[in-house]
C-alpha cells in the first residue's frame, strides 16, 4: 500500500483491518483485572502496537497503586507508564523523577485507547514514508480531530496531542 493510501486507510478502516501481527502485543493474563469488560474484550481481541519511533511499548504487566487505587499498566512509552484502573480511563504516569507534567490523559477507556493506537500506527508509518512537507501538518491535525471525534475526552492535553505536535 502507498503511503498515502496507508494513511487513509489507517484513518477509516475497521480495527480488523489495521492490526498488524508483526508488531501486535497481546495481554498473557488479564483475569484479575477490574476493568470495564469493554475494554478488556478490546485488549485481548486486537492488544495494543509497539510504535517505535514514539517509543511506545506495551506490556500489559504490573500495577501502580496512586491514591487509594490500583492502576495496571497497559505500555511504556517514554519515561512514562500507561495505566488504567477500574474507571476504564487510560492516564500516563511520568516515571521521572524531575518531570514537568508527572500524570497526563490519554484517553476515556481501554476501547478507545486500542483503536487510537491502531490509526497512529498507522498513521505515523504512513508520514514517516513521504517527504515532509506542510501538508504533513494537516494530515496530523486531521488525524487529532478523529481522535477528538472518536473519544471527546482528548483534548490539548493528552498524549494524542503531545505525540501529533511533538511529530
Amino acid at each position: 500500500m502507498e503511503p498515502l493510501e496507508l494513511y487513509e486507510h489507517s484513518l477509516t478502516a475497521p480495527l480488523d483491518a489495521l492490526v498488524d501481527p508483526s508488531v501486535q502485543v497481546l495481554p498473557a493474563v488479564l483475569d484479575d483485572w477490574d476493568v470495564p469488560a469493554a475494554d478488556l474484550a478490546a485488549y485481548r481481541r486486537w492488544g495494543l502496537p509497539v510504535i517505535a519511533p514514539s517509543r511506545f511499548q506495551p506490556s500489559f504487566t504490573g500495577t501502580v497503586e496512586d491514591e487509594d487505587r490500583v492502576y495496571h499498566r497497559l505500555a511504556t512509552l517514554s519515561g512514562a507508564d500507561v495505566l488504567t484502573s477500574s474507571s476504564g480511563a487510560v492516564e500516563g504516569f511520568s516515571t521521572l523523577p524531575t518531570a514537568t507534567v508527572p500524570r497526563f490523559w490519554v484517553n476515556g477507556s481501554g476501547a478507545l485507547l486500542v483503536d487510537t493506537a491502531w490509526r497512529w500506527y498507522g498513521v505515523n508509518a504512513a508520514l514517516r514514508a513521504i517527504p515532509f512537507e506542510e501538508a504533513t501538518f494537516d494530515r496530523l491535525d486531521r488525524f487529532f480531530a478523529l481522535v477528538r471525534e472518536n473519544d471527546p475526552t482528548v483534548d490539548e492535553k493528552s498524549l494524542w496531542h503531545g505525540l501529533v505536535e511533538g511529530w
